[in-house]
């Protein structure tokens, strides 16, 4: 199989990869509920296992960047889905919550192991058309969102335990490691020290330094809008705009639709025009939906408002990872990866209370539109790197 056949091949198998990894996320989330109630758990327990599993991954992706770069890919992304398999078992077969505590931390451990180096690999691989391959692969990841939301709600209504379905969701992990493994033996070997050392002299200059360092700042902004919203979105429509809860559910499944679109379009448009100016017109377009979702009360102007939101909040992501790899250097990639990840998710985590605590004191509806506020920032600092850039 010669060397493009085998990129297209692999790149295929990143794709079926990136929708399992993004699987694993929302098991727990969607089983609290009976979780909650087999343990009898207050809700600051409860809070507790999203917790370790958010932290430990936010701190693992940044260990897992680092070590890919030095030791190579292959092992750190095959053994990930072994590793995080045998994590789904444990929680199955914890006999106490803080049994399930550790478990659910290790998932966290296994599942951080994918996106810095998968994301640096493919931009190692692929030095063209950086945001078709980009867009297509976070397609796959909101797939595999989709599909957990599917099927563990049908497992459940199969009349399956919590801990029947961890297991069903181990089995995938346990197949497809060895799968992976196979494939990645023609990439993700580890760099040679000299062409390393080079590379890192090239790219560490005070220019790139500072425009990473804006760009990370940038980013954090707009993370802290975009989960601050989403998160509160289902809470939103069924205290504002009386909507029941299921409804509300599928309302969010309507947002992901938006997402699939999204990650598509600003991935080809990264290709086609500065993965900046795709950040900045969809930073920008959001500011107004936000706004008019807090306001919409029809239900069919709720969904279109939901889809572009999707949209907007999935086109961030393509031409984000195009333009880090445009900044920084084959050797270094994962580290970087790593740590905006780690950053996103740790923000992430955060965004929630600080939109809760803004709620209580003046209302959610409000709170949602003040949201805005970080995202301006971001659009500030993004016109900030495309001017810098043009210098």
């Amino acid at each position: 199989m010669g060397k493009a056949r085998r990129s297209l091949h692999f790149l295929r198998t990143a794709w079926i990869a990136h929708g399992l990894n993004d699987m694993y996320w929302f098991i727990l989330p969607v089983l609290l509920p009976i979780i909650k109630q087999e343990f009898n758990l207050s809700y600051v327990r409860i809070g507790l296992l999203v917790t370790s599993f958010t932290a430990v991954t936010a701190i693992g992706s940044l260990v897992s960047g680092y070590m890919g770069d030095h030791f190579g890919k292959r092992i750190i992304l095959s053994g990930g889905f072994v590793f995080v398999s045998l994590a789904l078992v444990f929680c199955a077969l914890s006999s106490s919550y803080w049994q399930l505590l550790f478990a659910v931390a290790l998932v966290g451990v296994g599942v951080s192991t994918f996106h810095p180096s998968m994301i640096a690999l493919l931009m190692d691989i692929f030095s063209r058309r950086r945001g078709a391959v980009l867009g297509t692969f976070g397609l796959w990841g909101w797939v595999g969102t989709a599909a957990a939301l599917v099927v563990i709600s049908y497992l459940t209504g199969r009349t399956l335990s919590w801990r029947q379905i961890y297991l069903v969701m181990a089995l995938p992990g346990l197949v497809f490691a060895p799968l992976f493994y196979r494939d990645l033996r023609h990439f993700g070997k580890r760099h040679r020290s000299a062409q390393r050392e080079e590379a890192e002299t090239i790219y560490s200059g005070r220019g790139n330094f500072s425009r990473l360092a804006v760009f990370f700042a940038a980013n954090m902004a707009i993370t802290l809008t975009f989960y601050g919203v989403i998160n509160f979105l289902p809470t939103f429509m069924v205290d504002a705009r009386a909507l029941s809860v299921e409804t509300a559910s599928y309302f969010l499944v309507i947002a992901i639709g938006g997402g699939m679109i999204g990650s598509l379009v600003s991935g080809r448009l990264s290709d086609l025009f500065p993965p900046l100016l795709v950040m900045l017109v969809a930073a920008v377009a959001v500011i107004p939906i936000i706004f008019l979702l807090t306001l919409s009360v029809k239900l069919v102007s709720l969904a279109i408002l939901l889809v572009l939101f999707g949209i907007c909040y999935a086109g961030i992501h393509p031409p984000q990872n195009a333009y880090l790899a445009d900044l920084t250097s084959m050797y270094t990639r994962g580290r970087i990866y790593g740590l905006i990840h780690c950053f996103a998710i740790l923000v992430g985590a955060a965004a929630p209370g600080i939109i809760g605590l803004i709620a209580d004191k003046i209302g959610l509806s409000s709170a949602l539109k003040l949201s805005i506020l970080p995202l301006g920032l971001a659009v500030l600092l993004l016109f900030y790197l495309i001017y810098l850039k043009r210098k």
